[in-house]
């Protein structure tokens, strides 16, 4: 099999973390890297290079996208994938010229296993009603897009790969920033969709403390993923109790004082993404999170953050 020729156009907070693990991984070479505009153009105009690997600002993304796309190159891109619907539409125009080639979005927490391994018993939770996701940290303070488009995105990924809840049918919240600008520095919102689903969503990358949870409420259980804890699941198998009308109380004590800690053999996500992505190239495969996942993520972002 062909050995698959990378370049990495970024080397920031993700891209070196992307520069580290090629190496790593049989089958691929890592041949150049830019953090430059002359250096981009020198990866997309390379035809020894098959594949490109973006995580520059999100405002640059369609721009080297399309530049990629045409010149035939397989595209990994961090999130978001874009800025809006209307770039999203681009980049489809652009992928129906050629079909042959791959191109993923990587959200990062639809490769990680804990994830993975609630959608794969999320049946276990009976009629999920609502979920909290808590996106919080202190800084990375980007210039182009503010902290929901940054780190919410995570959440609504999260929340289309797990349920495909269809159209958003409500919204509700509030963004703050401390200079006014339109770039936010906190944002809460509650999103209703067609399915019934309700999402609470809070990011922040102006907090006192890293914070990163999906918690899920089903009408037969519940299931916490807190990624900066050594246990990162715990599941409650416990069904929403029967009210008995002679009584005004309805105590619950005990339900959450033993969680189900599930077994899980957990990689590094971003080695999960890069595999997939691969993999899809090899075997002229889909990606998870293709241009479809991609465009779905960026409309219901634009949507939120439009009435919000």
């Amino acid at each position: 099999m062909k050995i698959l020729q990378f370049g990495i156009i970024g080397l920031g907070h993700f891209g070196k973390h992307y520069v580290r693990l090629l190496p790593e991984i049989p089958g691929v070479k890592l041949v150049k890297t830019s953090n430059t505009s002359a250096e981009t153009d020198e990866i997309i105009n390379n035809k020894e290079i098959d594949c490109v690997v973006i995580a520059t600002p999100p405002s640059t993304h369609c721009e080297i996208i399309l530049k990629s796309l045409r010149a035939g190159k397989h595209v990994l891109v961090e999130k978001p994938m874009v800025l809006s619907v209307a770039e999203a539409k681009k980049v489809e125009k652009e992928l129906k010229k050629n079909k042959s080639l791959v191109f993923m979005v990587g959200f990062q927490y639809i490769y990680n296993d804990s994830i993975r391994y609630i959608k794969n018993r999320i049946s276990e939770l009976g009629t999920v009603k609502y979920l909290m996701g808590e996106n919080l940290y202190c800084g990375l303070l980007r210039a182009d897009v503010g902290s929901f488009m940054d780190a919410g995105i995570h959440d609504l990924a999260v929340v289309e790969y797990l349920f495909s809840p269809g159209k958003i049918v409500k919204i509700s919240g509030a963004s703050r920033s401390f200079n006014s600008s339109a770039k936010d520095d906190f944002t809460g919102v509650t999103v209703k969709f067609q399915s019934g689903l309700t999402a609470h969503l809070i990011t922040s990358w102006y907090w006192p403390e890293k914070v990163r949870k999906v918690t899920l409420v089903g009408d037969k259980g519940m299931v916490l993923f807190n990624d900066r804890e050594e246990v990162k699941l715990k599941w409650i198998k416990n069904s929403y109790p029967v009210r008995d009308g002679n009584k005004s109380t309805l105590p619950l004590s005990g339900v959450i004082d033993q969680p189900v800690v599930p077994i899980v053999t957990a990689r590094e996500p971003l080695r999960n993404e890069l595999e997939h992505f691969i993999e899809c190239i090899n075997t002229n495969s889909r990606p998870l999170t293709g241009i479809e996942f991609g465009s779905k993520v960026t409309k219901m972002m634009e949507e939120i953050s439009k009435r919000l």
